[in-house]
């Protein structure tokens, strides 16, 4: 399950789909994902949780790795309308899920609390958190970006734990990159990739934390894809609009693994 040794990309739908196109996506991944080497990377989709079923209901899924875009803050079941906990997920076969996402955190206040204890619930049930932190368009014109993102990881880490926190991925996403067709520059994805791999290796050990696997996600596309991913210290990407089409999250597939057709 998402080997460092091996590059990451993770497809994440946000809100979109229907059950028509989701059978389209789904045979032109698996042909796609056939058709090409699939040594040198792993491959996951995080979709709506409505679709779950959709996925999970295919046999032939072991191809990639099914993933949830969010997760309940409460661990039982309950009267909690409208949410989902770690629990449910992992009856439909999730293997990860995206916690601290920006547009959580901006549109539904999630703090750096919430996140982690997303988090732990979903360590509790064997299913890997994807963290995700980033700073916005100001934190970086401020030079604030490092400081901001030491301190979110900081403060998830100590209330994860140095032993869970080995099973996590972490994804940076500077707020500002996403869906603006905007791509930070390969020296502040390298910067702020060497400043969470050498935080993690304060919080536990060096080998551990050369273990966890950490992506950069804003405005990844098939175009710039090698580039990010050859950076020193990234092990792969968090893809957003470009996964959700076949015609570009197939190119993007195909020059991860190095097979140009």
């Amino acid at each position: 399950m998402f080997q460092k040794k091996k590059t990451i990309v993770i497809g994440n739908w946000k809100m979109h789909g229907s059950v028509q196109n989701n059978e389209v996506f789904l045979e032109e991944l698996l042909s796609t994902m056939e058709d090409i080497s699939s040594g040198d990377y792993e491959c996951g989709i995080a979709i709506p949780s409505i679709y779950l079923f959709q996925f999970s209901s295919r046999s032939d899924l072991g191809s990639f790795h099914l993933g949830a875009q969010n997760v309940a803050q409460w661990s039982d079941f309950g009267a909690y309308t409208g949410e989902i906990n770690a629990k449910m997920l992992l009856e439909f076969d999730c293997k990860f899920s995206i916690v601290g996402h920006s547009e959580r955190r901006k549109y539904f206040e999630e703090t750096n609390e919430i996140v982690a204890t997303k988090a732990n619930h979903l360590l509790d049930c064997g299913i890997v958190p994807l963290v995700c932190v980033g700073e916005d368009q100001q934190e970086r014109e401020n030079d604030a970006a490092v400081e901001f993102v030491t301190q979110q990881v900081e403060q998830i880490c100590s209330l994860i734990g140095p032993e869970k926190i080995k099973k996590c991925i972490f994804a940076y996403e500077p707020i500002w990159a996403i869906g603006s067709g905007k791509v930070a520059a390969e020296s502040d994805i390298k910067e702020m990739h060497e400043v969470l791999r050498n935080f993690l290796e304060s919080f536990i050990d060096e080998n551990a934390a050369h273990d966890i696997p950490l992506l950069y996600g804003g405005s990844v596309s098939d175009k710039n894809v090698i580039s990010i991913v050859q950076t020193e210290n990234v092990d792969g990407v968090l893809v957003g609009g470009a996964s959700v089409s076949m015609e570009t999250f197939g190119k993007l597939l195909q020059n991860v693994s190095g097979n140009h057709q």
